[in-house]
């Protein structure tokens, strides 16, 4: 009898998990990594019990390879994927007309589609029809009309654009998917609210952090707490992440605090890059902006982030925002904008500054810098709270 069962076990086939990334951009020779991204990984490397498939772009797979993630089988799309509206469109039609003949779907496999744009829904689309798997869609952030959020100044065509494709992709996420994973309460309740889906088809999922993998960092590098930057920001460099706030922000700062410096991680356009370099020299910034661009070695980045007095999130669109709880992983105090659809999970473990409030930002930058006392406390508060999010439940309750 244990032998039959021990036989049935063996049979017994282990589902499939096709997971889809193919929005990851490279500019300056490197690959971007978002939050979005990061969450991804950390899911592929810590669900049990799957057989992990990925489709992805030749971008995908290099960050894939510096990042050690590994998986069973992958498809790649041929393409570099670069910033910009022409690229996005062109991958999600490559991803939409490419043939995918080669990978093996059963109805009880998953097909996970990262996010809720155009060249990851396509192709999951596709393979929902046609294959007749299960089709769980990510949704990071529901976005606002164009005509009344400008995302931190975005110029009109492209802010019309990234609308657009969002809107179709929405649409077809309503229409086809088995479920939708809403990162986050406050991004269910907008997807109800705004998208009118029913929430019987929406889970909220959660983020998190690899807490202990930080803390190793940090206690290795004690002796460099705050010792190089007053602040660091990281992110992707674009208007809706608040890079012109960003900017205007530090301006402040180092006008009261000659010395302030301040650290940036994150890769960004090419046209975003020159403005950000222009800005930094009209305004005689360069002794107090370092851009170390994307930085894929996990101890080097929180080595630079355990090197700073206070981590900066000035992003005018957030939904869920893993950076903040990597901070305070790390063990610095965070201030950010009172997005409303993220104090909900962070609530009073931050320093909320009023929304898109250059001048009270820089004023409560100065604050901290100039009270050890207070940023004591709020590393004390927020330690205690980051320590409960370990990636490993979330990851293996996301397809529960």
């Amino acid at each position: 009898m244990q032998k039959k069962y021990f036989l049935i076990f063996l049979n017994k086939k282990m589902k499939k998990v096709l997971f889809i990334i193919n929005g990851m951009t490279k500019s300056n020779g490197k690959v971007g990594i978002s939050g979005g991204d990061i969450r991804l990984f950390e899911i592929m490397k810590n669900m049990d019990q799957v057989e992990k498939h990925i489709l992805t772009t030749t971008n995908g797979l290099s960050a894939m390879e510096k990042l050690g993630i590994s998986c069973n089988e992958k498809t790649v799309i041929n393409y570099e994927v670069n910033p910009g509206a022409f690229s996005n469109l062109w991958i999600s039609i490559l991803s939409f007309f490419k043939s995918y003949r080669k990978i093996k779907l059963e109805k009880d496999d998953i097909i996970y589609s990262s996010c809720e744009h155009l060249y990851d829904v396509l192709p999951a689309m596709k393979m929902k029809i046609f294959k007749k798997a299960q089709w769980y869609a990510v949704y990071h952030w529901v976005e606002d009309y164009p005509w009344k959020d400008k995302r931190g100044n975005t110029p009109f065509l492209p802010r019309y654009l990234y609308w657009l494709n969002r809107a179709f992709s929405g649409f077809l996420i309503k229409l086809f998917a088995s479920k939708i994973l809403a990162v986050s309460e406050p991004t269910k309740e907008k997807l109800i609210s705004m998208k009118k889906i029913k929430p019987e088809r929406i889970k909220a999922v959660d983020c998190g952090v690899n807490y202990e993998k930080i803390v190793e960092v940090r206690k290795k590098y004690e002796s460099e707490k705050g010792t190089e930057f007053d602040a660091v920001f990281m992110k992707r460099l674009n208007y809706g992440k608040g890079v012109s706030d960003l900017l205007e922000i530090w301006k402040k700062v180092s006008k009261v605090k000659k010395d302030a410096k301040l650290g940036v991680i994150g890769e960004g356009s090419e046209d975003i890059l020159e403005k950000i370099n222009a800005f930094i020299k009209e305004n005689n910034l360069e002794n107090n902006i370092k851009l170390f661009g994307v930085v894929y070695d996990f101890e080097e980045k929180f080595r630079i982030i355990n090197s700073s007095k206070l981590f900066i999130l000035p992003s005018h669109e957030e939904n869920w925002a893993i950076v903040i709880g990597e901070a305070m992983a790390i063990g610095i105090p965070v201030l950010v904008y009172d997005l409303p659809e993220i104090t909900p999970i962070w609530k009073d473990n931050v320093e909320w500054v009023e929304r898109f409030d250059t001048n009270q930002f820089s004023e409560e930058i100065l604050k901290y810098l100039g009270d050890e006392n207070l940023r004591k406390q709020k590393m004390k508060k927020a330690d205690a709270f980051i320590s409960s999010l370990d990636w490993k439940n979330i990851a293996n309750n996301e397809l529960k």
